[in-house]
């Protein structure tokens, strides 16, 4: 069995997480960088008034937060609500700022709060409707309520500021796969997360050395009794004597996964690839947040999924099991890994009610309880969302995905 997870404090190189995301940035070759923050970079490059080393390293959930404040819902917000919110009335003036980012600002701080960060869905920007100034159309929604998700993932978690977080499994030695699979010389990697306080879970993966880098495959999370939340892991090879090299790609920092006890699920497809990294030397994995199975649906934005998970999954398997079979598994049932990374139903058909269950729980997180129709699960295909890879043709088409649904969800709702 391969060494535990243990603290940052006690892995030489790692200082803590924010150490580790300062390298990342300064790797990542301004990747997730805003257009803002290039024009930042460029100006400090021609007139030398900005240290660079000195600059302080940002996050890629607080990047990308900022990203979708300026190109989704700022625009969103000025086409709607600029009018009367625009300072002109001072009870009311969330929209006001010198820049885009200071209007950003405004609106999280603003009192009474317009945005909801522990539930995005229930914001009030969201569910105000039509008023003295028009609804939302149902693009604007998503695009709003895709910036606030990531206003939510970009908040401090309070595990990144707690000297005694395990929040980093401890170095270990890949056993690499050097015959055919299945066999003695092609191993399974387990790394057992029990001393991070969550016995019997663990990861598992495949691995091969490349020319150009390592392989991982058949790469799982395995929950144990306790089952398993975790937010944004992040690989880091570890070569002696130097600098720790985590993964040039930030791959998964979107990634949020909730097993239930005794269930396993892929990590984003189950394969990657790492370019430039030495299957001799030790790996660690990182972890924003890793926490036993939340039946609230965890760190998600389900806005009320329920406290303990699905109730009802009889009526989910009836209602909602074929909807997700015509119009959701090729994605989100394990082909596209950021799909699956936003809503996995992996196993949503399996003839074990203990799988099913877990896929219905991980629907519940895109569902909002209170105002059903500002459910995730329906905003993102709504007729006309241009921002997701598909979007009903027509109303009838939607409607029919739709009422099925809201006959699982009512039931949920009225459910003891």
């Amino acid at each position: 069995m391969l060494a535990g997870p243990t603290s940052y404090r006690a892995v030489t190189g790692l200082r803590s997480r924010k150490a580790m995301l300062e390298t990342l940035v300064q790797q990542l070759n301004m990747v997730r960088l805003t257009v803002g923050a290039l024009a930042l970079v460029v100006f400090a490059g021609c007139t030398g008034l900005i240290d660079a080393d000195n600059a302080p390293a940002i996050a890629p959930e607080e990047q990308l937060a900022r990203e979708l404040f300026t190109t989704k819902a700022a625009p969103a917000l000025n086409t709607f609500c600029l009018a009367c919110h625009n300072g002109s009335r001072p009870s009311i003036d969330f929209l006001v700022g010198a820049s885009d980012l200071d209007v950003r600002a405004a609106l999280i701080a603003f009192d009474p709060p317009v945005v909801n960060l522990s539930a995005p869905q229930s914001s009030r920007l969201l569910t105000k409707g039509s008023h003295e100034g028009p609804a939302l159309s149902a693009t604007s929604t998503s695009d709003i309520l895709e910036w606030i998700r990531a206003e939510k993932d970009a908040q401090p978690d309070p595990g990144l500021t707690d000297p005694t977080a395990n929040l980093e499994t401890a170095p270990f030695l890949l056993r690499a796969c050097v015959g055919p699979a299945g066999s003695a010389e092609c191993p399974v990697n387990d790394i057992d997360l029990t001393d991070i306080g969550l016995p019997g879970t663990r990861i598992q993966f495949v691995a091969q050395g490349l020319g150009s880098g390592i392989y991982l495959n058949q790469l799982k999370v395995v929950g144990g009794p306790m089952g398993v939340y975790l937010e944004h892991p992040l690989f880091a090879s570890r070569p002696e004597g130097v600098e720790a090299l985590p993964d040039s790609i930030d791959r998964y920092f979107a990634v949020k996964m909730n097993l239930m006890a005794s269930t396993e699920e892929q990590l984003a497809g189950g394969t990657a690839a790492f370019v430039g990294w030495n299957i001799n030397d030790r790996i660690s994995i990182l972890f924003k947040t890793i926490k036993p199975f939340q039946p609230d649906g965890g760190g998600g934005e389900g806005g009320g999924g329920g406290g303990g998970g699905c109730k009802v999954l009889a009526s989910f398997k009836t209602n909602v099991v074929p909807r997700l079979q015509a119009s959701c598994a090729r994605c989100h049932g394990g082909a596209d890994a950021n799909a699956v990374s936003a809503m996995s139903i992996t196993g949503f058909d399996s003839v074990t009610d203990a799988t099913v269950q877990t896929a219905c729980n991980q629907v519940l997180t895109r569902v909002n309880l209170t105002t059903p129709d500002n459910s995730g699960v329906f905003i993102a295909p709504a007729v006309g969302n241009v921002n997701h890879p598909f979007a009903f043709p027509d109303a009838g088409s939607f409607d029919g995905f739709k009422t099925p649904l809201l006959t699982w969800i009512n039931a949920e709702r009225t459910a003891p």
